[in-house]
């Protein structure tokens, strides 16, 4: 009698273990991490950039920072020039952009999670040009030369001068060589963010070949516009991946949770920047 109670209490633990290794399989806190994949500028210092060949940045540092309450996601970046970057991310082969503006008539973004930080955009003009600080726009930059990063549309403000032709828009790869045509005299001012311009600017000049190349200096540049930048989810993607949209509603979570904290500030002084 007592081997059958033996053996019948056996098979029971056996079944529990069974139906526990099963349950275990599925649960989410053992499941294999799930990959989202971010296509991010590589050149747009100090949010979004390239360090030693490694993604790297401010609003990296902020997303990466936000994902480690995530535990079921792993989040694999992938830096590249920012036109690429738009591309892969409307056909969905990235899952989603780091760090566009909202609007602007992209149509394939699907959910827009907010940063923590609103950038200033400028014109950084050169002394040739006779703009500056002090210059009214747009009324006093007709026919002028605008450059730009290829793929930013910067602000309303500079999209719609262009539109209506009231200025002239030059693309370049980044802002560098942008600071280069500047120099040269090929544009007569530069658009983009401002803590951008000065740190690229800084950079160049330390640099054997770019330094001579560049501006001896900044004039003060005119504020424009302030911009939110976001992390965005490609509309293609979401539609073969629908789990994103929970990726989506758990990261928005987290960072709100890092700017109600301090955290960006905290980030800002590891940096070593004063934005």
């Amino acid at each position: 009698m007592k081997p059958r109670l033996f053996r019948r209490g056996l098979a029971t633990s056996i079944a529990w273990l069974f139906f526990f290794l099963l349950w275990a399989s599925g649960s989410p806190a053992l499941a294999e991490p799930r990959t989202v994949r971010i296509a991010t500028d590589d050149a747009a210092p100090p949010f979004s950039h390239v360090q030693d060949g490694k993604p790297e940045g401010l609003y990296l540092k902020l997303v990466r920072r936000a994902a480690e309450a995530l535990p079921g996601w792993r989040l694999e970046f992938k830096p590249m020039p920012w036109a690429r970057a738009l591309r892969e991310a409307e056909l969905g082969e990235a899952d989603a952009l780091l760090p566009p503006y909202h609007g602007m008539g992209r149509d394939w973004i699907a959910h827009y999670i907010s940063l923590p930080y609103r950038e200033q955009v400028v014109l950084s003009c050169s002394p040739a040009s006779g703009l500056g600080a002090g210059s009214h726009w747009p009324q006093d930059f007709g026919g002028r030369r605008i450059g730009v990063n290829r793929g930013y549309l910067i602000s309303p403000t500079v999209v719609d001068a262009v539109q209506r032709g009231w200025v002239h828009k030059g693309e370049f790869r980044n802002g560098r060589d942008a600071l280069a045509a500047l120099a040269t005299g090929q544009i007569d001012c530069y658009a983009n963010e401002r803590v951008s311009i000065e740190l690229t600017h800084k950079q160049a000049l330390t640099d054997k070949l770019w330094g001579p190349r560049m501006p001896a200096q900044l004039k003060p540049a005119l504020a424009l516009s302030e911009q939110q930048a976001y992390l965005v989810l490609s509309r293609q993607a979401l539609a073969k991946r629908p789990e994103l949209a929970q990726f989506a509603r758990e990261l928005e979570s987290q960072l709100n949770l890092l700017h109600e904290s301090g955290e960006l500030q905290r980030l800002l002084a590891e940096m070593g920047e004063k934005l």
